[in-house]
């Protein structure tokens, strides 16, 4: 996993303030409204700073806080998630897709990409077309001579359960950071809502879950607008019997779901 992934300290010893949203979230909100607009410009962050009359130290720090991710990872998270949709729905090629959402180099936006969404823009495109022509199996990602397990099971809200379907698509799992960046350490895809054991490990501390509802195509499995999530907002230890994670719906400015899990079913 590239370094620009990998969770400073602060993310690390101080991240329950990740869902204490309370006094923060109009800032953050209107933060990621502006990188949402401006996402094809060469926005850094004392533009953003200067737009929100903020210092840029201090705008850094809360954001990041809250979002578990810095301002410009953000900005390069929504870059990647129109991207995936420019390869696989638009049909343009890598060059075209690089250009548009405001990269100059086919390289750096080709490795990044990589980094944070598992596959190569090439790549991630074919198996957008084998998602809508295959139907997806279960599958695990496991980790050998992992002692520490924990059981985790979904709280769905009644009137969220109704529109998922009869068989949606559950992904349970770990990552590196507290924001799904980059392919999982460990985690299981399948139809049908159940309770999971993960292996822990000290490599994947972070809990996410998604459910997708059974009617998905391709763009919401792929690049979901505003999925279903479940989040643990501590990293997971395996002194933990069970973790119950509530569902809700992705809030507006959290991190993209950038990590094309149903493409790398394959490989995971």
């Amino acid at each position: 996993m590239s370094s620009h992934c990998v969770p400073s300290a602060a993310n690390t010893t101080s991240v329950p303030a990740m869902l204490r949203v309370d006094s923060q979230e109009p800032l953050i909100t209107r933060a990621a409204r502006f990188l949402g607009e401006h996402f094809r410009e060469p926005v850094t962050i004392q533009d953003l700073a200067d737009h929100l009359s903020y210092s840029a130290s201090h705008l850094t720090r809360t954001f990041t806080r809250v979002v578990g991710a810095s301002p410009m990872r953000y900005l390069a998270a929504r870059r990647f998630q129109e991207a995936k949709y420019l390869l696989a729905a638009e049909r343009l090629d890598v060059l075209q897709a690089c250009h548009e959402v405001g990269y100059s180099s086919v390289g750096t936006f080709s490795r990044r990409f990589v980094a944070d969404v598992g596959l190569a823009p090439g790549e991630f495109r074919r198996a957008a077309d084998r998602v809508c022509e295959t139907e997806l199996v279960a599958v695990s990602l496991w980790i050998p001579q992992t002692v520490a397990r924990v059981r985790v099971r979904l709280d769905i809200p009644p009137e969220m359960r109704r529109g998922l379907g009869e068989a949606p698509y559950q992904w349970i799992g770990t990552f590196a950071t507290p924001v799904p960046c980059g392919p999982p350490v460990t985690g299981t895809l399948r139809r049908g809502i159940a309770e999971v054991e993960l292996p822990v490990h000290p490599a994947g501390p972070w809990l996410l879950a998604t459910l997708t509802p059974s009617s998905a195509d391709v763009g919401e499995l792929l690049w979901p607008g505003t999925p279903f999530v479940a989040r643990h907002p501590v990293p997971v230890t395996g002194a933990e019997k069970t973790i119950m994670l509530p569902l809700r719906a992705a809030r507006s400015w959290e991190y993209p779901l950038l990590v094309a899990l149903p493409a790398l079913h394959p490989r995971i």
